[in-house]
């Protein structure tokens, strides 16, 4: 199956796929599409989105998107994900999962995508080998 036209198609047609059109059910609905693939579809983006956030290698790529929709915030990411600033959390996942396909798509894909992670991982001075 082609996930990213799949991903590409749900971000235009909501509704189609029984979606809302909110950060939640977008969420919801690429949880379930990974979990159908034995959580491997999307093994990487949280990894990927780790290292621009500049932490949260504790949280998931849900609420990582959100550290990055609205880095201006030091709470409430979700709050604004299902309010005004839907619409940019939104788009936001869906350019992110993109870049993520292109980079896991590339010569040594994951790999790159996990090297890079562990790069920044070892380069934080709370983190023991």
């Amino acid at each position: 199956m082609d996930y990213r036209k799949l991903f590409t198609e749900i971000h235009r047609r909501p509704n189609m796929y029984g979606l809302d059109g909110s950060y939640h059910d977008y969420c919801t609905y690429l949880l379930g599409v990974d979990a159908g693939n034995d959580g491997q579809l999307l093994t990487g983006f949280t990894e990927l989105l780790v290292p621009r956030v500049g932490g949260g290698n504790n949280l998931s790529w849900v609420s990582l998107v959100l550290h990055l929709a609205f880095p201006d915030r030091t709470s409430g990411w979700h709050d604004e994900a299902a309010g005004e600033g839907k619409q940019a959390a939104v788009d936001l996942l869906f350019s992110l999962l993109n870049e993520f396909f292109d980079k896991r798509d590339a010569h040594r894909g994951t790999a790159a995508i996990f090297d890079d992670y562990l790069t920044w991982l070892k380069a934080q001075s709370w983190h023991r080998p």
